[in-house]
């Protein structure tokens, strides 16, 4: 019968103007909202309790602006918006099989989407969708990892829709707790979800849940350059000959993370190191304190002002539980109202024998005092912080609570209140006690709160092949910030092939952390090739602050990633799923990254349809093609869209404080291009009151009539920006010029210490034009003919 009525509501089309009354339509005990025209909720509620509240995920659903149609026929209620029809049998009662059904439009057909809700914990339900020909989407992270490892569910898949099932999820509420647990009913009696009917257009689902769960945060502009940090008893006199090393090594540092041997250890610990870490009894070993080791950096915020005027930033790693020896532990005590008592486990990762407290994330007296260990920290700078949730038996449970993104959304909660873009540097999606399964739907809320560290893997080839997809896949829930330990944490001083391999991986990741365990990570502790070309990449990678930064402030206001699987753009293309170890950074760079031994390394790369021009030879490929490339450890796969345009800066120790002057346009020649440039203070939360501004940057190729490139108006204002600034073109992969113009004025050719003019390589088939000072207000022509 269901069928049959289905024949008589005709294909997809344009949906009408909705009626007057709300997007809610409500039959009996379902109610149905339609939030966008690909993206309908659908809530099941046997004793007519709806819920309005936001949930952990589900912040927004005042997306009712779509228009709709919706009518009874023959017993079926009909929701048709523009790319959906919803068909469901007024009274049948909870959503199943047999009474509900979904067509969406699928690459040019109707597919018919059936929904199934998960029902409550137990065993293995069967999948809520049709396996995900996208081979999933997150994992909680990669410590102890070799190589691959099963991925579970992101948003995305080829069947073209995903139902997100938050039945059991936390309601967010104004108390002191935050959240309450919903009522205890069966998965007959209540079903709470959201079905994303996207298509094949895969962004357009991603959009749809930075809509309803909520926008990435734009880290600072900081953020977008080289971290590094050690598992290392580092004292503040080595660390500040590290940050001069790296300047008199010209390469830049920006982020300087401190490990866990910061904090002071406790007094009893050299007479039980030998017997129970059979380590030395000298190692400043500390795992849980709240207090630097005076030993180590006697004058903390005075260090930590001098890193602030290098321009690094720190972070601090800590372990979520407190040692009943610490000075701190009276205080927490009596703030907390008492902390659990740990384990052995937690005692051990103590290295003596004094009590583990650790802590209930979901009581509030906890949570204020946990958050008070942070504050003398914060007080004398430290700018974020490193949750290293491995091992300590802290807890955040309560049904429908993802215990990771719950702590996540805390710590975000708590730099936002304090002023900071930083969001929690952590695991994420489901706990240290079920690591790799996913209790709740926590993942799809993470982006919204979460840098996603993935933790403590191995120094192999196939995990660097590995993370290469990793970083693409977590984008299928809307994460647009991993970081991975670039070079691995467990690998020691690496082979020279892996070592550049993995800086030039990390070099094109939306964050490039270089970390290890008592490992060897900076280009210094190489030699010759090794040396010379991992400094070259860290420098390369500081170079692309304004492109990356851009695509930061994308995915904060359209939910698409930084780094993008190739299907989101072609999505139609079987290779774009086949050749997962590839991606987009952006719309405008393909980055292979190279995980074989060997120099040449060799590397498959499929172009999609265009072309394609290699980042650091020129050389062009005319896609659709595979091609076997044979990579030397200098170059890597990185290949421009012919057209396309990436902003850079010139070299600095660090990122700059205000947009660099001058800002360098690569324009890539033999197509045409656009890019819309993003600038702030850098810092802060200015920008979500408005404070920033954008540059359109348009590139027209004329073929034997040149090129032409149009800069601005820059549109918008925040403190610091540049009223006048110079613009430095490259333009790859074109014949010399007659003639080079600004706004109809000819330029001269360039001369050592002339700040304007143009000059040609013939070799590189390169123009480099030099505007001089120009007004960012005013729109710029610049042509080339």
């Amino acid at each position: 019968m269901l069928a049959g009525a289905l024949a008589a509501t005709g294909a997809l089309g344009a949906a009408a103007p909705s009626p007057a009354s709300p997007a809610a339509i409500r039959d009996g005990h379902a109610r149905f909202e339609v939030l966008t025209p690909t993206l309908i909720r659908l809530e099941y509620a046997a004793d007519g309790r709806f819920e309005d509240r936001p949930t952990l995920i589900a912040m927004n659903r005042g997306l009712r602006t779509t228009r709709f149609t919706t009518r009874i026929v023959r017993g079926i209620r009909v929701i048709r918006t523009s790319k959906l029809v919803l068909r469901y049998r007024v009274g049948s009662g909870y959503f199943r099989r047999g009474n509900l059904l979904i067509l969406v439009k699928v690459a040019g057909r109707l597919v018919s989407a059936h929904p199934r809700f998960t029902g409550p914990p137990g065993p293995p339900p069967p999948p809520p969708n049709p396996p995900a020909e996208l081979s999933g989407g997150w994992s909680r992270g990669l410590d102890d990892q070799t190589g691959p490892i099963p991925l579970h569910d992101g948003l995305l898949s080829r069947d073209g829709w995903y139902l997100l099932d938050d039945s059991r999820g936390v309601v967010l509420t104004h108390t002191a707790r935050g959240f309450a647990v919903r009522p205890k009913r069966s998965a007959k009696a209540y079903q709470d979800g959201y079905v994303f009917g996207y298509g094949h257009d895969y962004r357009r689902g991603l959009r749809d849940l930075r809509g309803l769960t909520g926008a990435a945060p734009l880290l600072p502009r900081r953020a977008f350059g080289n971290w590094y940090s050690r598992y290392w008893p580092f004292s503040a006199a080595d660390l500040e000959a590290l940050i001069r090393r790296a300047h008199a090594e010209r390469v830049p540092l920006d982020v300087l993370g401190i490990d866990t041997d910061f904090k002071a250890p406790v007094a009893t610990f050299a007479a039980v190191a030998d017997t129970v870490l059979g380590i030395p009894p000298t190692y400043p070993y500390a795992w849980n304190g709240w207090n630097w080791n005076t030993d180590l950096f006697s004058h903390p915020a005075a260090f930590v002002a001098w890193l602030h005027s290098q321009g690094v930033a720190v972070d601090l790693n800590v372990h979520p539980s407190i040692g009943s020896r610490d000075p701190h532990w009276a205080a927490t005590q009596q703030r907390s109202g008492g902390l659990i008592a740990g384990s052995t486990s937690c005692n051990y990762f103590m290295a003596d024998q004094q009590q583990c407290g650790v802590f209930d994330w979901t009581n509030p007296r906890h949570d204020a005092a946990y958050f008070a260990l942070h504050s003398p920290f914060e007080r004398e700078g430290v700018d974020f912080w490193w949750l290293d949730w491995c091992c300590d038996e802290s807890r955040a449970r309560a049904p429908g609570l993802t215990e990771d993104t719950w702590i996540n959304h805390l710590y975000a909660a708590h730099n936002r209140a304090r002023g900071s873009r930083w969001p929690s540097f952590a695991r994420m999606g489901a706990s240290y006690w079920s690591y790799f399964g996913p209790q709740e739907p926590g993942a799809f809320a993470e982006h919204r709160q979460t840098l996603h560290f993935t933790g403590d893997a191995d120094a192999t080839w196939q995990m660097l092949d590995f993370e290469s997809r990793f970083t693409a896949s977590e984008g299928n829930i809307g994460l647009p910030y991993v970081s991975h330990d670039i070079g691995s944490f467990k690998g020691k001083h690496l082979a020279d092939d892996m070592y550049v391999r993995w800086v030039q991986f990390g070099a094109f990741q939306p964050i490039n952390r270089l970390h290890s365990n008592h490992g060897d990570r900076l280009p210094w502790e190489y030699s010759g090739k090794a040396r010379r070309v991992a400094a070259s990449f860290l420098r390369l990678r500081e170079s692309l602050g304004p492109y990356l930064y851009t695509l930061a402030r994308s995915a904060h206001d359209s939910g698409a990633p930084i780094a993008r699987g190739m299907y989101l753009r072609w999505p139609e293309r079987n290779e774009a799923y086949r050749y997962d170890r590839e991606y987009m950074l952006g719309d405008q760079l393909l980055v292979a990254p190279v995980a074989a031994p060997g120099d040449p390394g060799q590397k498959t790369v499929w172009f999609p349809p265009g072309t394609w021009v290699d980042f650091f030879t020129g050389k062009r490929y005319r896609g659709p093609r595979v091609v076997k490339l044979k990579v030397p450890l200098e170059r890597m796969p990185v290949f421009a869209r012919a057209g396309g345009i990436v902003p850079s800066q010139r070299f600095g120790p660090h990122e700059p404080v205000r947009p660099p002057d001058p800002l360098i346009l690569t324009v890539w020649g033999g197509g045409n291009g656009r890019f819309r440039l993003y600038e702030d203070g850098g810092d802060g939360l200015r920008y979500l009151k408005h404070s920033f501004a954008f540059t359109r940057i348009a590139h027209s190729d004329r073929g034997r009539n040149g090129t032409v490139v149009t800069i601005g108006p820059g549109r918008g204002s925040f403190p610091g920006r540049r009223k006048r600034r110079r613009w430095e073109l490259r333009l790859i992969g074109v014949r010399r010029p007659d003639t080079v113009t600004v706004d109809g004025q000819a330029l001269r050719h360039l001369a050592a210490g002339v700040a304007r003019g143009w000059r040609y390589d013939a070799r590189r088939r390169t123009i480099v034009i030099a505007t001089g000072r120009l007004s960012a207000s005013r729109a710029v022509k610049i042509s080339a003919r």
